[in-house]
């Protein structure tokens, strides 16, 4: 009986340690199969391997893609390509028997089955359902979630609506990844097979950047401008919201005297805001609300100068957000409520004086904001000062001391007294005389008194301050989404700007933005190679930039016509 026992654990033995050896062999031969490149050579291990040991999924799996690969070499032998498809097939079904929650052997399954229903379509082969496995098995794994959504994007007329449904929530969570070369990618496949623009409306994620980038596609492609364009104004949209937040954030800030926190978040606000160019204009929407978006760039900016003057008590330093948020406020009382702040802080004096051995930039802004609150009388009284005083202005100081002349002619021409007006204009005029905003108060002021002769003068000395009516290009090439820019000098008419092209003949016409001064005043295809704009202007210098966005043009001149009087822009 001992014997029996002993001669049974022998038995034992031997078969374990049999079943180690073939089980070491097939392993070691499918490590060798994974190192050779060649296919031919790899399924000549991989057959050795099963021979050993026929029930590692691993063999079978790699077996189904060295056939796959040969498969792929032989396509132009539909009966050899045809036989090596149908043993792939075999390999990865043996490889799923043994773990069938493989999701690599289900997808390239599927694989096989897709070239084979290619190469024989009456055979009638599916592959969605090995496709759908292997997305279902390989949970979170975005890879498999990235080539199951190519191809079936790529048959997406062939799909029933249940395979639709599942391909667009696949896409959905590869979009919502945020990663560009995908999207980038899965647009190409869409371009070619799908160009339904609702569907990748749909998949893409809340998100400017994507917007941006899903615009800059339909561009350069020449594809749909209403989407290009939809999508740009909701991009926009969720910056304005960021601009929102981030001004939020800068006033908890402020109020827990974080000023330079505070400082940095305006800052980010009023960089965010100077970006929008509302491309909503173009599309007909009113995602964001003009009158929100004006008061949230002045209190941005009220609040980016307190800040400063908190910590440095310097009037200087802000000057230039305070002079913003002047030409946008026509609420009286509230400048008001400005006004005071900066006297309980002593940047500008309690009472306003009369008196020019002040300090002539807190003069000039003290005026300012009286000017802004309709104080004209008083200011009209230093207008009466000067005329009786002999100033002595300092050489670093006459570009102040002109705008302060300017205002006092402003208050003057208010109400209405014009010739005293003009007086002021003329003496600013005398000590700079290349200043052209000086120079059309001129002119307005000549044209209210009807002086023919003078506002002829004027005219014809501000025309020679401004940019030259036209300028001409030699061959101008102007690259794909690089374009031209402009900063003409002009005097705040509105103008006729006359744009002048020269492109090859071909099938799609060029796509032209135009920006002025920040923002989008048009964008579309040229139907002729000339393009003229009606344009409200500045006085002084402008921002014009022209971008091609779907091919590179050649500019051959711009030219602008203005209107006949400065007043029709009123």
């Amino acid at each position: 009986m001992i014997i029996l026992k002993k001669f049974f654990i022998l038995i034992a033995i031997l078969f374990v340690g049999g079943m180690c050896t073939v089980i070491y062999w097939n392993n070691h031969l499918y490590s060798k199969a994974e190192k050779t490149e060649e296919s031919e050579k790899k399924i000549e291990i991989l057959e050795k391997a099963i021979d050993y040991y026929p029930s590692n999924d691993l063999v079978f799996y790699e077996l189904g893609k060295a056939y796959f690969n040969l498969a792929d070499n032989y396509l132009g032998s539909k009966a050899r390509s045809e036989e090596y498809l149908r043993k792939s097939i075999k390999s990865f079904q043996k490889s799923l028997k043994s773990n069938p929650s493989s999701y690599f052997a289900h997808f390239h399954l599927a694989q096989s089955l897709l070239y084979l229903g290619y190469l024989y379509p009456s055979l009638n082969v599916s592959s969605h359902d090995e496709f759908k496995r292997a997305v279902s098995l390989g949970g979170e794994n975005s890879q498999i979630f990235f080539e199951v959504s190519k191809i079936f994007l790529s048959q997406w007329s062939q799909l029933s609506d249940e395979d639709k449904d599942f391909t667009l929530q696949i896409l959905k969570k590869i979009a919502s990844r945020k990663d560009k070369e995908k999207i980038l990618s899965l647009l190409h496949v869409w371009e070619m097979n799908v160009r339904n623009y609702g569907l990748i409306e749909k998949i893409l994620p809340e998100d400017q950047h994507i917007y941006r980038m899903y615009a800059d596609y339909l561009g350069e492609r020449s594809l749909s401008l209403e989407a290009r364009q939809r999508n740009l104004a909701k991009a926009e949209f969720l910056e304005f919201r960021r601009a929102k937040e981030k001004y939020k954030e800068g006033e908890k800030e402020f109020y827990s005297l974080r000023l330079e926190e505070a400082f940095n978040h305006f800052k980010s606000c009023l960089n965010i805001l100077r970006r929008i160019k509302f491309y909503q204009n173009l599309v007909s929407q009113n995602l964001i609300n003009s009158s929100e978006f004006n008061n949230l760039k002045k209190k941005a900016l009220i609040l980016l100068a307190k800040c400063v003057i908190e910590r440095k008590k310097n009037l200087k330093e802000v000057e230039g957000y305070l002079l913003d948020y002047l030409s946008m406020e026509k609420d009286v009382e509230a400048i008001g409520e400005i006004e005071d702040y900066l006297k309980n802080r002593r940047l500008i004096r309690e009472k306003f004086e009369i008196s020019f051995n002040d300090n002539l930039d807190r003069l000039y802004f003290q005026l300012l904001l009286r000017f802004h609150q309709n104080h004209y009388r008083d200011i009209m009284q230093l207008g009466t000062h000067l005329k009786q005083s002999f100033i002595v202005v300092p050489e670093d100081k006459k570009n102040v001391y002109v705008c302060i002349l300017d205002l006092i002619g402003d208050s003057y021409q208010k109400t209405n007294y014009l010739y005293d007006a003009r007086d002021f204009y003329q003496k600013a005029f005398e000590i700079d005389s290349n200043n052209l905003e000086t120079l059309i108060r001129i002119r307005q002021n000549y044209e209210r008194l009807n002086a023919d002769e003078e506002i002829r003068k004027a005219s014809e000395k501000i025309d020679e301050m401004l940019s030259p009516r036209e300028k001409l290009f030699k061959n101008y090439l102007m690259k794909k989404n690089k374009g031209y820019s402009w900063n003409p000098v002009l005097d705040g008419r509105k103008i006729t700007l006359n744009l002048h092209f020269d492109f090859g003949e071909r099938d799609i016409p060029p796509l032209i933005s135009v920006f002025f001064n920040g923002r989008v005043v048009w964008e579309d295809y040229l139907k002729g190679k000339n393009l003229s704009l009606s344009l409200g202007t500045n006085i002084g210098r402008n921002s014009f930039k022209l971008i091609p966005l779907n091919r590179d043009i050649f500019l051959i001149k711009i030219a602008y016509h203005l209107k006949s009087s400065i007043n029709d822009q009123e």
